[in-house]
């Protein structure tokens, strides 16, 4: 099988029948909103997480041993091709392991090259490691249904980045409603893995080498790799940590930017509390006599605004835990 597709697997102390049973119980394991039946070959069933949704038929069953479920159709609202689940496949496996059984299972078609694949991980490592195997360890899973009527609430009300510019005080305003709470906002912000996970895209460009001295008074250096590999390094001095509450710090480009030079600027990172998220503020301060620059960078902020709202909405719909 190709290993590039997505795999895990746990071992229960709990027999191949009980195992099996878990993973027809898709609404007490995966969500609560689920239309159709899921006990049978043929069966057709629909799972809902907001505006996402995935219709999937169960092409293959033998009992305690193996389940194959095709996604017939799926509507991945936050994707740029929507349908990327579609004609994939999730194979079940339940195999004895001495006293205990060992479940699989594989998605057949969710490789590394797709757009969803690392958050999708996450989600399955979610819903697969922890949810079912709760279920089966404990009677109890942790289905998506806890955070239905949350989401459905943040899906209908969440405004779009924006920006505005006044090259006069050389000020910068920018802000974003995004779904999680400050905390994890604060810390999407601030770790490398994190940073070089959702800031950027592949035709825009990547933020690479992440390295920060997470202080006051502190540094960090970053390289920004464009599309044909050319690299543009920024550097910069942490001035304030409030965390979760705010965060600033100095940026400086150590290359000749063409609207701006290599003048040093200041981003300041304000984060509310939301009845469900959080509101980041971004003042970024220092372009007086650089209207260029200004409007520009202001045009930046929503894009990686946006970035960042994608990326927590990601994590919202799929939480690692």
């Amino acid at each position: 099988m190709n290993q590039e597709n997505y795999h895990c697997s746990f071992t229960a102390n709990n027999t191949v029948k009980e195992a099996f049973d878990s993973i027809t119980r898709v609404s007490e394991w995966w969500t609560g909103n689920l239309e159709g039946s899921s006990n049978n070959l043929n069966d057709l069933f629909t799972v809902r997480f907001g505006e996402t949704s995935s219709l999937i038929k169960i092409v293959e069953w033998v009992p305690d041993k193996k389940i194959v479920w095709q996604v017939v159709d799926c509507h991945l609202h936050f994707l740029k091709n929507k349908k990327e689940w579609k004609d994939t496949r999730l194979l079940w496996e339940v195999l004895p392991d001495g006293d205990a059984t060992q479940v699989r299972m594989t998605h057949i078609g969710l490789v590394p090259a797709l757009e969803c694949y690392a958050n999708c991980k996450d989600g399955w490592n979610y819903y697969v490691k922890t949810s079912l195997f709760e279920l089966l360890t404990r009677h109890k899973g942790r289905p998506d249904t806890d955070k239905a009527i949350a989401r459905e609430k943040i899906d209908m009300n969440r405004p779009a980045p924006r920006a505005v510019a006044d090259p006069e005080t050389g000020l910068i305003l920018a802000t974003v409603d995004v779904a999680l709470p400050p905390q994890r906002v604060f810390r999407a912000l601030t770790q490398a893995s994190e940073i070089e996970h959702w800031w950027g895209a592949p035709d825009v460009y990547r933020m690479t080498q992440w390295i920060a001295d997470f202080r006051v008074g502190g540094r960090y250096s970053v390289v920004v790799v464009r599309p044909d590999g050319s690299a543009y390094p920024a550097s910069g001095t942490f001035l304030e940590i409030d965390a979760p509450h705010k965060l600033v710090h100095t940026r400086k480009y150590e290359w000749d930017h063409p609207v701006l030079g290599r003048r040093e600027t200041t981003i300041a990172y304000r984060f509310d509390p939301l009845e469900n998220g959080t509101r980041v503020t971004v003042r970024h301060e220092g372009f007086v006599g650089c209207e260029a620059a200004a409007y520009e960078h202001a045009e930046g902020w929503v894009r990686v605004l946006g970035w960042l709202d994608a990326y927590l909405f990601y994590q919202f719909y799929f939480p690692k835990n």
